[in-house]
């Protein structure tokens, strides 16, 4: 009788354990991130203090990345479930979806997955490492750690994922080749511009100057909140194609981060979210 119970205990165990193992709401298929792609992930780990990174989203389209998103969670009360994930999946898709008709009217059926939970990289992309803790990322990370480890899981610059036409080596090739000759382009530029920002919480617009120091695509920039509620420090990346991202951090301890669409007269666009998954956009003014 007890071998008996032991046998029927070892294969609960095991229904379990794969019960657990499979998420439908966790993306599969091969997949490989961009530069741009790499910089998103990298503000997914760089929390602020007091916050540990959640859930990571994408949706994948041609093996890319078209859309990313990511929620933070107190350290206090983290736990691998945001809501029902069933909203988080609506949310990204909502929030690409209105991203792509905006910015470039184009309508896409777009589905999201979940490609990292906290530090644990979950898209199987029939990649299986010997140890788990191989999936493992840390937050402090730099972004060519991120790219070696997107490289050794098969995420990044994997040369083994290839179309099966003999045309796309050639047409990727041509790409980077370009965007390489434009990202190494050196200029430098700093000064301020007007803002106007929307940050649920905020019942008004919020309307003031934002000052900035650019490098090389990369800047600094400075913030003051209406009402007394401090300022806020940041930075952002532009890439390739009039895109980037951004984060900020305040002294009322809050921040937040997203992407951004910006063009060679200096209009930005942003979108994002707050440590609190509240909306935040802006729009900085053209050059004068």
């Amino acid at each position: 009788m007890k071998k008996i119970f032991l046998v029927l205990l070892f294969f609960l165990i095991i229904n379990f354990n794969s019960a657990l193992s499979k998420d439908k709401y966790v993306g599969s298929g091969q997949v490989q991130f961009l530069d741009l792609d790499i910089d998103i992930f990298d503000n997914y780990l760089k929390t602020p203090s007091g916050y540990s990174p959640l859930q990571f989203w994408i949706a994948v389209e041609n093996g890319k990345p078209i859309w990313s998103t990511y929620w933070y969670c107190p350290n206090s009360s983290c736990t691998d479930i945001r809501a029902p994930k069933s909203e988080s999946k609506k949310e990204c898709e909502l929030q690409a979806q209105n991203y792509y008709k905006k910015n470039e009217n184009i309508n896409k059926d777009i589905e999201c997955f979940i490609f990292a939970k906290r530090l644990k990289i979950v898209w199987d992309n029939g990649y299986q490492p010997e140890n788990w803790k191989q999936s493992l990322v840390k937050s402090s990370f730099t972004k060519s750690q991120i790219k070696s480890k997107f490289k050794e899981l098969g995420f990044y610059n994997n040369n083994s994922v290839s179309s099966n036409t003999t045309t796309t080596p050639k047409i990727t090739k041509k790409i980077e080749k370009k965007e390489n000759k434009k990202v190494i382009k050196k200029y430098s530029e700093s000064g301020e511009r007007s803002i106007a920002l929307s940050w649920d919480g905020y019942e008004d617009l919020i309307a003031g100057t934002v000052e900035f120091d650019e490098a090389d695509y990369k800047g600094t920039l400075n913030l003051s909140l209406p009402n007394n509620d401090g300022s806020c420090d940041g930075s952002y990346s532009l890439q390739q194609g009039g895109k980037g991202t951004w984060q900020i951090a305040c002294t009322n301890n809050m921040g937040a981060a997203g992407t951004l669409k910006w063009t060679e007269n200096g209009g930005v666009t942003g979108i994002g979210r707050d440590h609190n998954d509240k909306k935040v956009k802006f729009t900085v003014s053209k050059k004068s």
